[in-house]
């Protein structure tokens, strides 16, 4: 409330009044209006000034006006306070009714919750609620009005979500709960739209589309089985359709053509061109594809030898490695590794010596060197990812050490190891004693070898000892599993320890040590060598060649043959070549190799190349190749060797 008789206010408002309009009052003393009581300096006595009639009424009709101000916002505010607090007691006095009163709250919560109940007993009103917060999975089934045949690849809209409908026309969505409107459209198909209301679950939807052309059924199968290929995609002008579980499906066509080009793409296969025929005879629209892939073989089809590679239905064929004409055709050879990511050449592309060469069929099948020199090479295979072989070294003399050495090279680091070398002693060529390595295996990652013994002279063996030994192909774990030594060396002429070996299954080689006028059996199986008593001479000759097993490139399954009646009884059987299957029978095709686990490789008449189904089937030829006169008998780590 403004004091209309306060002093100082008075003096202030005289002063105001006295000021020349446009400009600013006269003030004393600013701190009179600004500064702390306490921070004014003392004021001295002055004498009253002479009082204006005029001013003092102005004076006394602002200073009113402004006490009636203050006096209006003061009640207004304190009307606030009591409406407000008048307001909160109401509440909180029916509020103590209410709770105090059972029938009238009990009645309140009936009411309410029937509400609920009504609203959540209307499907629309409950499950659009409910799609505020929630979304439920949905099931669209989009057929062919016609035929009712399932129509895959359509474009299905639901809730703002979209998705395609797969080999069996059907498409899955998460949308939220409520009323939705159902969009499914295709080429060469009629659009259709419908509402749908999306529930909280068990949400399946049904649509129909009319064919705006030919209804054409197309069969898709595999080329080398002939087994129908499901989810193999069609493409007819840009619209897709999948096959199903039979390998059949369904495309439209313009009305305009008779026929029509198109594609058939599926991964793990090879795209194919097609033509489509408007026909309703699906014998006419029948279409093959093949399994992805190339094969590598030897040709001397352009009168020199070159790597070759083609898919497996001999399609595409190119020259990856062109022959120079200086190549040996008796020695030259290709080894693949297991996955076919590697490929070990051995030939005289120049100079008077074979080189060992690689082709990275990863990188293009880019060509490098693994050895070269002034040596022969012999191919032993691959383990794994590394390549064995042997080195014999030509300017090294019999009584030299170091003449023959057993190597494996990585490719994906291009090192080269040393996994053993042999010894040699003596003075001359009527004076030595020379070890060699005989046979050697590959047995999942190890390398299991023979290292024999030979000489001239006098007591030229005496204390020497032919070997049985294993290494990891990376070059650990060197060990002599056995060794065999003679009573009967002593005295003047040509010597030799010799062991004869061979594999009689994938993990297991029968060995041989003739010495003093008797032969001495014994089995290699399971990283250890053991006496066999009960092989005879007899048996043990009538394994001519170790049986070959190829291992699948998963190392899974083994594939081998077995000569009957002057042919070959094909077999698959697991890692250990036991619960055989046979696959073939009397047989002109022999053993080559695997492509994946699903294919068999097989050649005939040693110029031609097969591919077969895995569980035995009619062959597929591939193409004819050259078939060097050098056999890998008993290596099975790899493939092309036989």
């Amino acid at each position: 409330m403004t004091d209309t008789n306060d002093p100082e206010k008075r003096k202030t408002m005289r002063k105001l009044f006295r000021s020349k309009p446009g400009t600013e009052p006269e003030l004393e003393d600013a701190a009179e209006l600004n500064e702390p009581e306490e921070l004014q300096r003392p004021q001295t006595k002055t004498e009253s000034e002479p009082e204006d009639p005029v001013t003092e009424k102005a004076v006394d009709d602002i200073m009113k006006s402004d006490a009636d101000e203050a006096l209006k916002a003061q009640d207004d505010a304190a009307q606030k306070v009591e409406t407000k607090q008048s307001f909160l007691k109401r509440l909180k006095s029916a509020w103590v009714r209410w709770w105090t009163h059972p029938r009238t709250r009990n009645g309140s919560i009936a009411v309410i919750g029937l509400a609920l109940i009504a609203v959540g007993a209307v499907p629309f009103t409950r499950y659009n609620v409910a799609g505020l917060v929630m979304q439920a999975s949905v099931t669209v089934t989009v057929a062919d009005s016609q035929n009712g045949a399932p129509v895959s690849g359509a474009t299905v809209k639901l809730g703002g979500k979209t998705a395609e409908t797969d080999a069996s026309g059907k498409a899955l969505l998460h949308v939220h709960a409520g009323s939705k409107t159902l969009q499914v459209s295709k080429q060469y198909y009629k659009s259709a739209s419908q509402s749908e209301l999306v529930a909280l679950s068990g949400n399946t939807f049904k649509a129909k589309l009319v064919a705006l052309g030919h209804q054409v059924p197309v069969k898709v199968i595999n080329k080398i089985t002939g087994k129908p290929v499901a989810d193999a995609v069609i493409t007819v002008q840009g619209a897709k359709t999948k096959t199903n579980a039979s390998g059949t499906a369904t495309v439209v066509l313009a009305s305009s053509v008779t026929t029509q080009t198109a594609t058939i793409g599926l991964g793990g296969y090879n795209t194919a061109a097609i033509t489509v025929t408007a026909t309703g005879d699906v014998t006419k629209n029948t279409f093959s594809i093949v399994p992805a892939g190339k094969l590598y073989f030897l040709s001397n089809l352009s009168g020199k030898i070159d790597v070759v590679k083609t898919n497996l239905d001999g399609t595409d064929r190119q020259t990856v490695l062109a022959g120079t004409g200086n190549e040996d055709r008796y020695t030259t050879s290709l080894l693949a590794s297991r996955d076919w990511k590697y490929l070990a050449l051995l030939s005289k592309r120049s100079g008077d010596n074979a080189s060992l060469y690689l082709i990275d069929t990863t990188n293009g099948d880019k060509l490098s060197t693994i050895d070269e020199g002034n040596a022969n090479f012999t191919l032993v295979g691959w383990s794994g990812d590394r390549f064995v072989y042997k080195v014999d070294r030509s300017s090294v003399q019999s009584w030299q050490p170091n003449a023959q050495a057993l190597k494996s090279f990585d490719p994906t680091t291009s090192n080269t190891l040393l996994l053993d070398q042999t010894q040699a002693s003596g003075t001359g060529q009527n004076d030595y004693a020379r070890q060699q390595v005989v046979s050697t295996y590959l047995i999942g990652d190890q390398v299991v070898y023979s290292k024999t013994w030979y000489g001239f002279g006098n007591n030229i063996l005496s204390g020497k000892s032919s070997e049985f030994d294993s290494i990891g192909s990376d070059g650990s774990g060197h060990k002599t599993l056995k060794t065999f030594t003679s009573s009967s060396l002593s005295g003047y002429g040509y010597f030799n320890l010799d062991l004869t070996t061979n594999l009689y299954e994938p993990s297991g080689v029968y060995i041989e040590f003739s010495h003093d006028n008797t032969n001495d059996f014994y089995d290699y199986d399971d990283g250890k060598v053991t006496p066999d008593t009960t092989m005879t001479a007899e048996k043990f000759n009538g394994i001519a060649y170790s049986t070959t097993f190829l291992l699948s490139p998963s190392g899974h399954s083994t594939f081998w043959s077995d000569p009957r009646d002057g042919k070959n009884t094909l077999f698959t059987g697991d890692a250990d070549g036991k619960n055989q299957k046979q696959i073939a029978s009397l047989s002109d095709y022999n053993t080559y190799g695997w492509f994946t686990d699903d294919y068999l490789l097989t050649s005939k008449s040693s110029s031609e190349l097969y591919v077969m189904p895995a569980a035995g089937g009619t062959p597929l030829k591939i193409t004819d190749y050259y078939k060097p006169a050098i056999n890998y008998n008993g290596y099975g780590g790899g493939y092309g060797g036989l």
